[in-house]
């Protein structure tokens, strides 16, 4: 979900078209989940947010500009990194609290109306079928939690406001552990290997402990895998791959690194599913330029821009969607289309809506918000 940070190597430019496609992945998921069109692709755009951790992980260490070891230097770099992240993600993200708050009572309506009229597909018993979306903000207590992206370690909380953002609070927990996991990193292939195994036992033990989805845990309910347990292995799964690259950049490998390097790389992807571990192959051999079309393709102009845009069309596109799909649904004419055509007259809707959108957000708060980073990173001498 994060933009690019480093132009240092120009094969990574590819990386703009692959975040870029996880967005709509994303964005073409919940539009189709919305007007009833079922598609194998777009029913497991979720997976598409394991991708991004993917991604988040690979890149916080490949333009990581410091020391990897506990040094004066690593400290300055650490303080650098949270005031960038924080300022790369938050505007943003206020700014689209702030709407929800607006037209909070307007966007329960839409959204509870949809569902009546197209019940989502887990839904196994319409007797007496009343959503209600539950969409609150009655307290200091949300505003704490979400205003300092804790929510998504309180259960119950994952998803309490229209936005799909859940996944930034596990991204703000990954932010918070990644110097020292960092440190960890540079401990050598055997603290690498342990690592790797600790992180794949978190996620297999997660749902079990904490709850998957419709499912209660043993312990509590996350209706989302919003805390880090869940997916730390998705992170470090982009992680090792990108410290691979730089040390493989830097000085030749042992075998002995590389087949621990592999392996350790083999067990983060474990639980994850098929579909995701499929792709990350994908996106290793971009990062290692194994599919030149691929990358040529993904690194031209167009798909920059999407890639420029994405954290806004991932974070926005539910506030197009909820009204849009609502809007149609007014139509008789629209009610009676095949579940396809019901899905193509939502995309000709809200698709140019929410790049635009996504476009003028990226333009007046993504990018002012990660200026005032970069001056309050060098103002107080982090720089």
């Amino acid at each position: 979900m994060s933009k690019r940070d480093s132009e240092s190597s120009d094969h990574l430019a590819a990386l703009d078209g692959f975040r870029g496609g996880l967005a709509l992945w994303v964005y073409f998921g919940h539009l189709s989940l919305a007007v009833g069109y079922v598609n194998y692709f777009l029913a497991i755009h979720a997976l598409a947010v394991d991708l991004f951790m993917v991604l988040s992980g690979f890149l916080m260490i490949y333009t990581w500009k410091g020391s990897h070891q506990p040094t004066h230097s690593f400290f300055r770099s650490s303080v650098r990194f949270y005031l960038a992240r924080l300022f790369r993600i938050a505007p943003l993200y206020y700014a689209l609290l702030l709407l929800c708050y607006i037209f909070l009572p307007q966007l329960n309506q839409m959204h509870d109306d949809a569902l009546k009229l197209i019940p989502p597909p887990w839904i196994q018993d319409l007797t007496g079928y009343d959503p209600k979306s539950g969409w609150v903000f009655d307290s200091w207590r949300w505003l704490y939690l979400h205003l300092s992206f804790a929510f998504g370690v309180v259960p119950g909380m994952e998803a309490s406001t229209p936005l799909p953002d859940w996944s930034l609070s596990l991204e703000m927990q990954f932010y918070l552990i990644f110097p020292v996991l960092l440190l960890v990193l540079g401990g050598g292939s055997w603290a690498l290997l342990a690592l790797a195994i600790g992180a794949a036992i978190l996620a297999w033990f997660a749902p079990a402990l904490f709850g998957s989805y419709l499912t209660p845990g043993s312990l509590t309910h996350f209706g989302q895998p919003s805390m880090l347990a869940y997916r730390l292995n998705a992170f470090l799964a982009g992680m090792i791959l990108a410290f691979w690259l730089r040390t493989k950049r830097s000085q030749a490998p042992s075998r002995f690194v590389n087949v621990v390097t592999v392996l350790a790389i083999a067990i983060c992807l474990l639980p994850l599913s098929k579909p995701v571990i499929l792709i990350y192959l994908v996106f290793a051999a971009l990062i290692f330029e194994k599919i030149p079309p691929l990358n040529w393709l993904l690194s031209r102009k167009p798909f920059k821009i999407l890639g420029d845009i994405s954290y806004s069309i991932y974070l926005a596109h539910l506030l197009v969607v909820i009204p849009g799909v609502y809007w149609l649904l007014q139509s008789s004419a629209f009610i009676g289309l095949s579940p396809i055509a019901k899905f193509a007259c939502a995309v000709s809707l809200t698709c140019p809506v929410v790049l635009v959108a996504s476009y003028v957000l990226h333009q007046w708060v993504e990018q002012p918000g990660i200026r005032l980073g970069t001056y309050l990173s060098k103002k107080f001498g982090f720089s």
